[in-house]
């Protein structure tokens, strides 16, 4: 009698599990697609791919030119570049016909061809367009330019 029951129970449980989910909503997409933007972002910085991640950084962001400029010159420094974005602890907001703002923790290794290594690390905010999903702006800490001299470890959690 009790066999029964488990298989009851466990054939309801697959056939409840097996119904297809909702799709996502207007929010769902907008989260999916700003880490998608970041994720592409970051894989074009990691790769050196100046091309690709100017690409994704928006003509409207403040101090362009010098940030091609410090990006171009990081490209050339290092031979190396690893960046660790803690995508599962992201709070990404969506203001009210406003820009999307993702904030999270990072940590990067800088390496030289001659074995310098430079680690650095912090939380940040990106701030992107909705519509193109492109990079308007950093609050905090740049994580595309690396210190010699970081502050704080961030926390782990």
């Amino acid at each position: 009698m009790i066999r029964k029951a488990v298989y009851l129970v466990l054939l309801a449980a697959s056939l409840l599990g097996g119904c297809a989910k909702e799709p996502l909503k207007q929010a769902g997409l907008q989260g999916e697609s700003t880490l998608g933007a970041m994720r592409d972002l970051i894989s074009a910085y990691e790769r050196r791919d100046l091309e690709a991640f100017l690409d994704k950084v928006s003509p409207s962001f403040p101090g362009r030119d010098s940030f091609q400029k410090d990006v171009e010159n990081i490209f050339g420094t290092y031979q190396t570049i690893t960046l660790t974005i803690q995508y599962r602890k992201i709070l990404a907001t969506v203001q009210y016909k406003g820009n999307i703002k993702a904030t999270f923790t990072w940590e990067g290794e800088w390496r030289t061809s001659g074995g310098r290594i430079v680690k650095d690390g912090a939380r940040v905010t990106l701030v992107l367009d909705p519509a193109t999903y492109k990079l308007l702006g950093i609050e905090g800490k740049n994580l595309f330019t690396p210190s010699d001299n970081p502050g704080p470890a961030p926390v782990k959690q």
